[in-house]
């Protein structure tokens, strides 16, 4: 059976916008991935709770109960937003714009460069203290401006109050713009530029679940020794399960499960938790990758 997890993304990512729309037609209030709630119950994504708190100057508990329902999540599941809720990825995939391949190194390894491997180099972690630094600044969530997933959806909501109230506004032209110069242009906001994706990243490094584990006795490269890299060539985060040092960490793992549907080998799995045996046989018994998943984690 052929597993396809990128038809399963894209209807994950479809069915929050489902969820939108339906609190726009019956009027919910469920709101969007930015602010979402049920009934007396409201949350905001946690960057955004963040820069709420900076901006007023001030903390209070449904806030701090936000923010840390977010970081219970992230603990849980890591990135997976990135992948399976943010609607950025999917427009990328109904636009057909896909990130550049990584090269490969003398040793036919991948080649990770340094500033995506989620250290003091990763721009995108400049780029979350810059909107933090604004927003303290500037006493306004000033990122929020021109988040691709807030624009998402206030593009959506301002075609919905066009076609429902007949209102034409600005912001009709506004936000698409500004959504389209992110996704088409700055072709690797998501690996390069998201202060969302690094706050996810930091956080995510409690992350202990869900975490991919590589069966070294059935990987073909392992256990035959053959120049087989599909998992890492397909891994948008650059992860390559059997070679650290080229590697990004895996707390930047989204859980896309893009390794696990290359692999020919059905090798690679997702456990709730990877336990001692799972990484000793995915180890295959030898400390050099012992020593890899140590520098992985």
């Amino acid at each position: 059976m052929k597993r396809n997890s990128n038809l399963l993304r894209t209807l994950s990512a479809l069915a929050v916008i489902a969820l939108a729309c339906v609190g726009l037609a019956l009027h919910t209030g469920t709101g969007t991935p930015s602010a979402w709630g049920v009934f007396d119950v409201a949350a905001l994504c946690p960057l955004g709770a963040v820069e709420a708190a900076l901006a007023s100057k001030t903390v209070v508990p449904p806030m701090l109960i936000a923010l840390a329902v977010g970081v219970v999540l992230v603990v849980l599941f890591g990135r997976a937003f990135c992948a399976w809720g943010c609607p950025i990825p999917l427009l990328r995939r109904i636009f057909g714009l896909k990130e550049p391949k990584r090269t490969r190194r003398p040793s036919d390894a991948l080649d990770l460069p340094a500033s995506q491997r989620g250290g003091a180099a990763d721009s995108r972690n400049w780029v979350l203290g810059g909107a933090l630094l604004s927003t303290a600044v500037f006493g306004f969530p000033v990122f929020c401006l021109i988040c691709p997933v807030g624009l998402t959806f206030a593009t959506l909501i301002a075609v919905w109050r066009l076609f429902q109230f007949n209102e034409v506004a600005l912001s009709l032209l506004v936000f698409p713009a500004i959504l389209v110069l992110e996704v088409a242009v700055l072709r690797k906001w998501c690996s390069r530029f998201c202060p969302l994706g690094a706050l996810l990243s930091l956080v995510a490094r409690l992350n202990r679940t869900f975490r991919p584990v590589s069966n070294e006795a059935a990987c073909l490269r392992s256990s035959k020794g053959e120049p087989c890299h599909q998992c890492a060539e397909v891994c948008p985060e650059g992860i390559d399960l059997h070679d650290a040092s080229v590697s990004a960490p895996l707390n930047e793992c989204t859980k896309c499960r893009a390794c696990a549907d290359a692999c020919p080998m059905h090798a690679v799995t997702f456990p709730f938790l990877a336990t001692r045996g799972d990484r000793d046989k995915a180890a295959g018994g030898t400390a050099e990758a012992g020593e890899d998943e140590r520098v992985l984690e």
